[in-house]
């Protein structure tokens, strides 16, 4: 054991788990905080036994103040939040109250209870950016200096939530650090986000799948990566890293429909796409393609698993589990 506690808001969620269970692998003391619900998630489950978990609600500064003093942690990670960019712009109010208000309930926590906090991440997005035509053209990978002009509610709760964090470290020496993520990938319980979606159809459609806009642009990032980011940040010594956001990569930004051809490709698939056949997203970005040169000079980090190697990865995940029957 390193003697030092880890906290992680939305343990239940994809990266929440998978940073939980990397930090109880390099021996830090882990604790989360999950939202009551009658069934607790896959992850829950996978994490009983292996770290501390806290029932309570991001919009409840109480519970928040109540849990942070009673862990003490040394090292925040900020991920809990209501991340379908699309279920923003139906219910502003709600990701209002839990991406922004949630934030704010953190932070406040963390720096009056966290006695010996060394560093608070918070996990921002590269939706804050918002439409980006001028980059899409060329491709070109977008950094700290581009102007971020959100195009969803999601967006601006992300926006105001680096702000604040900034705004504390500036006003209080609060250790606070935002990543602009990125696409993340490497699920194993959900295929509602587009690559696992789109290996998940295609194993089991061979004929025909229905997709929708094949040309906004993304870029991916292993799940292994950006645990590893979160690691380096908490053994980091570098201050220049608080009161600063930063895009992490990986820079591979490519089509969505050279995405599914890339899968199509892995998998040996013959069927036909139909492609605007789903509705197209309110709001929807076109471009989102982030490069990660700052946060690599500052810590040493960098992306190392290749989208071609991580697509082998998810698509070995995949077909041994829709295989088996287990979906």
């Amino acid at each position: 054991m390193n003697n030092k506690k880890v906290f992680i808001s939305g343990i239940s969620g994809f990266i929440g788990e998978n940073l939980a269970q990397k930090c109880v692998e390099e021996g830090y003391e882990v604790a989360g905080l999950v939202r009551q619900h009658p069934q607790f998630s896959e992850a829950v489950k996978n994490l009983r036994g292996k770290v501390q978990l806290y029932e309570g609600d991001l919009t409840d500064a109480v519970s928040v103040r109540n849990i942070i003093r009673d862990f003490q942690p040394n090292y925040i990670a900020h991920l809990g939040a209501l991340t379908r960019v699309s279920y923003s712009f139906d219910h502003i109010q709600e990701t209002l109250q839990t991406n922004l208000g949630g934030t704010v309930n953190m932070v406040l926590a963390a720096e009056k209870y966290a006695y010996e906090l060394e560093k608070f991440v918070f996990a921002s997005s590269v939706e804050t950016y918002g439409q980006q035509e001028l980059f899409m053209n060329q491709r070109k990978p977008m950094d700290e200096t581009v102007l971020q002009h959100a195009g969803s509610p999601y967006g601006v709760w992300k926006i105001a939530g680096e702000y604040f964090v900034k705004q504390q470290y500036y006003s209080n020496n609060f250790p606070g650090i935002c990543l602009r993520q990125t696409n993340t990938y490497g699920r194993k319980y959900d295929d509602y986000f587009v690559l696992e979606q789109f290996v998940t159809q295609m194993l089991k459609n061979r004929g025909e799948v229905n997709f929708g806009n094949p040309k906004p642009i993304r870029a991916f990032l292993h799940i292994d990566d950006l645990v590893n980011l979160y690691l380096t940040l908490f053994k980091s010594d570098n201050k220049e890293l608080f009161g600063n956001a930063f895009t992490i990569g990986p820079a591979n930004g490519i089509t969505v429909g050279e995405l599914a051809d890339m899968i199509a490709k892995k998998l040996n698939w013959k069927g036909k796409i139909n492609w605007y056949t789903r509705e197209i997203r309110h709001g929807e970005i076109f471009y989102l393609n982030t490069g990660n040169e700052k946060i690599t000079k500052l810590t040493g980090w960098e992306p190392k698993i290749s989208l071609n190697e991580g697509l082998d990865k998810v698509i070995e995940y995949w077909r041994n589990k829709i295989g088996n029957g287990s979906n």
